[in-house]
Order: C-alpha cells, then sequence, then structure tokens
C-alpha cells in the first residue's frame, strides 16, 4: 500500500512532458485563433491597415497623374480637373468602404458623386472662359469626368471585397467553437500535467516550459513567418492596392507578438516564484540546527 501512494506521488514525468509539448501547441493555436479575432474579423483593424499602408498618399498620386493626363488632352489645366479629389476625401472614401464590407455590403462603388461633381467644376471652367458649351461640349465633358469616375472607383476600394466578406463570415461562424474547444483541451492538458508532474515543483517547470515554447513560437510567427513566405516580392497593381495587402499581412502575423509578450510574461512570473521558494527553502534548510 505504502509503494503504491509513493508511486503516486512520484507521478510520470515522461507523460507530464509529453502534456506539456501538447500544451504548447494548443496555448499557439489559441493564440493563433485570437490573431484571426483581432485581425481579420476586426474592423478596427482594417482601419488601421488603411491609415498604416498611406494608401491615400498612393491613390491620390496615381488619381492626381491620370486626370492630369485627361485635362491635358481635353485643354482642362490640372488645378481645375485634379480640384475635385484630396487626401481627406480619399481616406473617407476608405474607412466607408470598410464600414460596408464588414455590414455585408460588398457591391463595387460607382462613385456617381465624383463623376457629377467632376462634370460640374469642368463645364463650369468652360463657362467662366467664355467658351460655348454646346450639347457636344457637354457631352465630351461627360466622357472625361466619366473616366475620371471609374478610375476614382477602382483605386479607391477593397480588393475583392465579395470575396474577402465571404471568408470573414467563415472564419466568424467557426472562430468562436474553435476558441472554446482549444481552451478547453488546454486547461485539461495543462491540469492532467501538473497531476501527473508528482509534485509541486516539477510541476511549476513543466508550466514555465510551456509557456516559454509557446512564447517562442509566437515570436516566430510575428517575426519570421511573413519573410518566410516572400510577400514582399509579391506582384499587384495598383501600388496603393499593394500596400495595404502587404501592410495587413505583416500587422496580421506582428500581432502574434503580442501573445508572446503575455506567454513570456506568465512564465517569467512562474519562474519568479519558482526561485523565491526554492530561496524560501533554502534559508529554511540553513536555519534549521
Amino acid at each position: 500500500m505504502a509503494d503504491k501512494i509513493k508511486r503516486r506521488h512520484r507521478g510520470s514525468p515522461g507523460w507530464a512532458l509529453l502534456l506539456a509539448w501538447l500544451s504548447t501547441l494548443l496555448l499557439t493555436a489559441l493564440a493563433l485563433l485570437l490573431t484571426l479575432l483581432t485581425t481579420i474579423c476586426s474592423e478596427n483593424f482594417m482601419r488601421k491597415q488603411v491609415a498604416r499602408s498611406h494608401f491615400a498618399d498612393y491613390a491620390y498620386s496615381y488619381l492626381y497623374d491620370n486626370f492630369v493626363s485627361y485635362g491635358s488632352s481635353t485643354g482642362f489645366e490640372e488645378d481645375v480637373i485634379t480640384s475635385t479629389i484630396s487626401h481627406e476625401q480619399i481616406n473617407a472614401d476608405m474607412e466607408q468602404a470598410v464600414t460596408d464590407l464588414y455590414a455585408g455590403n460588398t457591391a463595387v462603388n460607382a462613385r456617381e458623386n465624383v463623376k457629377s461633381e467632376i462634370n460640374d467644376v469642368l463645364l463650369a471652367d468652360l463657362a467662366s472662359r467664355g467658351k460655348d458649351v454646346t450639347e457636344d461640349v457637354s457631352s465630351a465633358v461627360g466622357i472625361v469626368a466619366d473616366a475620371c469616375r471609374l478610375d476614382y472607383a477602382n483605386y479607391v476600394a477593397i480588393p475583392l471585397a465579395s470575396q474577402l466578406y465571404t471568408v470573414i463570415t467563415k472564419i466568424e461562424r467557426l472562430l468562436l467553437p474553435g476558441m472554446v474547444g482549444t481552451a478547453v483541451l488546454c486547461a485539461a492538458a495543462l491540469c492532467l500535467m501538473i497531476r501527473l508532474a508528482g509534485g509541486s515543483r516539477f510541476g511549476v517547470r513543466c508550466l514555465t516550459f510551456t509557456f516559454l515554447a509557446s512564447a517562442l513560437l509566437c515570436t516566430l510567427g510575428a517575426t519570421v513567418l511573413y519573410p518566410l513566405l516572400g510577400l514582399d516580392n509579391f506582384s499587384l497593381e495598383p501600388a496603393s492596392i499593394r500596400a495595404l495587402v502587404l501592410t495587413y499581412l505583416r500587422n496580421m502575423f506582428g500581432s502574434l507578438g503580442i501573445f508572446a509578450a503575455i506567454y513570456a510574461l506568465i512564465a517569467l512570473i512562474l519562474l519568479a516564484l519558482m526561485f523565491t521558494a526554492h530561496h524560501q527553502l533554502k534559508r529554511h534548510y540553513k536555519q534549521k540546527p
């Protein structure tokens, strides 16, 4: 009977270490799921990436050059035909595009307001110069305005919005049960690992290893995964969309660094507790007569 109690107290270090590795993988999987929740499923995250990628600067540069080209071929000064676009307008329209995406409105915005505004500006310019605005002239101006509208609609938009919304909704539908299942399995593995450790000291060591290893895996995901995939070599036009996509992916992978920091902090706390307990035990034995 005494031997059985002794064996039970010793636990199973091999199984405890195996469960430590399993818990590491589960904690890393949980971090990945939470990363998806706070990035792909987050409207606010998308808004931040639009700003961080300098989307408006890229789009404005392209649109400015195209509008100037249209103006020079039809006799309009560049300051006239480009007066209807601005960084602020592009930012505002992109924020609305993000809002529409997460609301499920994935229809392409035709930007008819842009055409109307440019058309009015060009007609007003012709009138100010004393030009006779005939029906043919008005029709030609409408063609120029429509070309500008089409460019604006193509440049100031979320790429592949319909497909992206489908991905977002599928992830949202699977994410909650996935996180709950992973968290439950992780908690069960950690509890069983501590029980099989056979002692609090070895149990804390296994816990520390688990969180340190998880922090390391998350750090690798945050720092190595993006360059490893060679995404900077990804070719996509226009430059504004390329900058947005690459910034989005870079910061999505980088979000794993948050969970790496959390896991590392927990591991450091466990290490501090372990060293404190060891120091107190050592002092206790020294004080014994």
